[in-house]
């Protein structure tokens, strides 16, 4: 079992990760997305933004239901595969006056840029929306909360999961 604060730190401290959805056929769409991550002490959702025109938005639509994996680079060793998070989910359009939405992009520098960079291509034929990210019960994990020495020595020990509820 991964320490849930460990988990939760380290996706809040991120701002990218892939999004799948699922296509009217059922079959995956993945994409990449800069996220921003609600503040402490709410429950742990994810915000992607977008526009309503895009697949994602319209795969959503139909079928909420997601994944989502962040990869979590090693900071002094680029080369190696990155540590990961990865969970199941639901998804949820949100129009783009939403007020945590917003607050969630406003909270880092980085981010404001990528809102305001969407908010300035958005066209007359699209809509600036957010889609809210929320896991299911467990968070999957790859090597967080270990150093990239441990997991070459132990990588069995790399695989874990956070349960979200606080249960076993």
């Amino acid at each position: 079992m991964t320490d849930l604060a460990t988990v939760e730190n380290s996706i809040r401290r991120r701002s990218f990760g892939t999004l799948s959805t699922l296509d009217s056929s059922g079959n995956p769409h993945a994409t990449a997305v800069t996220y921003a991550a609600a503040g402490e002490g709410t429950n742990l959702t994810l915000y992607i933004t977008t526009r309503t025109t895009n697949i994602k938005v319209r795969n959503i639509r139909r079928r909420p239901q997601v994944a989502f994996v962040i990869p979590v680079p090693h900071r002094f060793l680029p080369m190696m595969p990155p540590a990961a998070i990865q969970f199941a989910g639901s998804a949820e359009i949100l129009n783009h006056e939403n007020a945590d939405a917003r607050g969630a992009f406003h909270a880092d520098w980085f981010l404001r840029r990528i809102l305001a960079a969407e908010e300035r291509i958005v066209s007359q034929s699209a809509e600036l929306c957010f889609i809210a990210v929320r896991p299911r019960r467990w968070l999957s994990t790859y090597g967080i909360g270990m150093s990239a020495l441990d997991i070459l020595r132990h990588p069995g020990d790399a695989i874990g999961r956070a349960d979200l509820t606080g249960g076993n």
